[in-house]
């Protein structure tokens, strides 16, 4: 597909990134110390030795970097095959996954193993977009083995010096290539702990009173780190990037064919209200669109047909289940909590900086195991006869 549909992509980019450090290894050994330098070490050192100004500013990217070196390292036994190296990359890719649907299955008692096995392991977007020589497919691998280690650690209660140290690996390979994961399992992570204390808690005014101290700490804290004008620098810095390579998108979609697709940004009001305001239709965007009106190219319909197949299926799902029980069951079970919290915020934050309908299908393969572990769950919920028996 990258090579015969689209033409060009980031894994060519990586592999010719990995092909270049090889090959300087291979001439002088010594140079495997650029394994451990940043990328503006790296960028000055091609740019001393090539020059390729096509080239220059991935190597200065920190997140590209790091995906070349792991190319780099898997190409010494792989025949620096770009096809094997991305054999390799899918295959951790898909170790995750299974390691997260090992989690997810047993969390579920084994109940409705095959739908959820067709959700969480062969949604087509995830084995397509999650299967090259790509940052995504790093990022999935990783975050699945990171759920599993979270899991037998903090529910299992099964924690080992092995298992600590290679969470606090995997953190690190994620933190380097897309820090905003880390950060969005962590606030998942944070919540469901305190909602767990909310809840052990008996008496009702004590609850409460617990409640506002957290939510008044919040409020102070946001006051006095000026939150705001955080958010929106932030948002300004990001828009700016955004707009350079939406300025670039535009200009290869005039002049190649099978581009990605359209054009999906949303004018972001870059302050806190704004976000907020423009959080619901963003959320929505990136769970259910393209719609098929929208698709232009025969890759965008094929994702339009699983958009609208995921849509559909979340109207079957709060139906079948019934909104009041749905929404009980959002607040009080900590697994449907977690995955609607990591899928909501994987959600927004795609939707509102995303411009473009091929990468926000491929960026958004990260909250689809979520999300539809969240479905699956639900659904097994609603079609249990006895409420005695709803999983716990």
């Amino acid at each position: 597909m990258v090579q015969y549909y689209y033409g060009y992509g980031d894994a060519f980019t990586f592999y010719y990134g990995s092909n270049f450090f090889r090959g300087q290894i291979l001439e002088n050994p010594g140079n495997i110390k650029y394994l451990f330098s940043n990328a503006k070490e790296f960028m000055a050192w091609f740019n001393v030795e090539v020059g390729d100004i096509n080239y220059a500013g991935y190597f200065g990217t920190g997140s590209n970097l790091f995906i070349m070196k792991i190319a780099t390292l898997v190409s010494f036994f792989s025949f620096n095959s770009f096809l094997v190296i991305s054999l390799f990359f899918g295959l951790f890719s898909f170790a995750g996954q299974w390691k997260m649907f090992t989690v997810f299955n047993e969390i579920n008692i084994q109940k409705h193993q095959r739908l959820l096995a067709w959700a969480v392991l062969y949604t087509p977007s995830i084995w397509f977009w999650g299967s090259g020589l790509m940052k995504d497919s790093i990022c999935l691998g990783c975050m699945g083995f990171i759920i599993y280690f979270l899991y037998k650690i903090f529910v299992k209660k099964q924690a080992r010096l092995k298992d600590l140290v290679l969470l606090f690996f995997l953190l690190f390979v994620v933190m380097q290539i897309k820090s905003y994961i880390i950060i969005i399992l962590g606030i998942a992570l944070v919540t469901i702990i305190f909602a767990n204390l909310i809840a052990s808690i008996k008496n009702f005014v004590i609850r409460a009173f617990v409640l506002m101290i957290f939510l008044f700490s919040m409020a102070i804290t946001a006051f006095f780190t000026n939150f705001n004008a955080q958010v929106q620098s932030f948002a300004e810095e990001y828009i700016l990037q955004i707009d350079n390579l939406h300025k670039s998108y535009e200009e290869l979609q005039n002049a190649v064919e099978n581009s990605e697709g359209g054009i999906v940004s949303i004018n972001t009001n870059i302050t806190l209200q704004g976000i907020i305001l423009q959080s619901p239709w963003a959320i929505f965007s990136c769970l259910y669109r393209p719609f098929i009106w929208e698709s232009r190219k025969i890759i965008i319909l094929l994702t339009s047909l699983e958009s609208m197949l995921l849509f559909f299926s979340t109207l079957f799902v709060i139906f079948r289940t019934g909104f009041f029980k749905a929404f009980k069951l959002l607040i009080t079970d900590r697994y449907i909590l977690f995955s609607f919290i990591a899928a909501t915020l994987f959600a927004l934050l795609i939707g509102l900086t995303t411009f473009n309908f091929g990468t926000m299908i491929r960026y958004k393969i990260i909250l689809l195991p979520f999300y539809y572990f969240l479905l699956v769950r639900l659904y097994c919920n609603a079609v249990e006869d006895n409420s005695e028996t709803v999983i716990k």
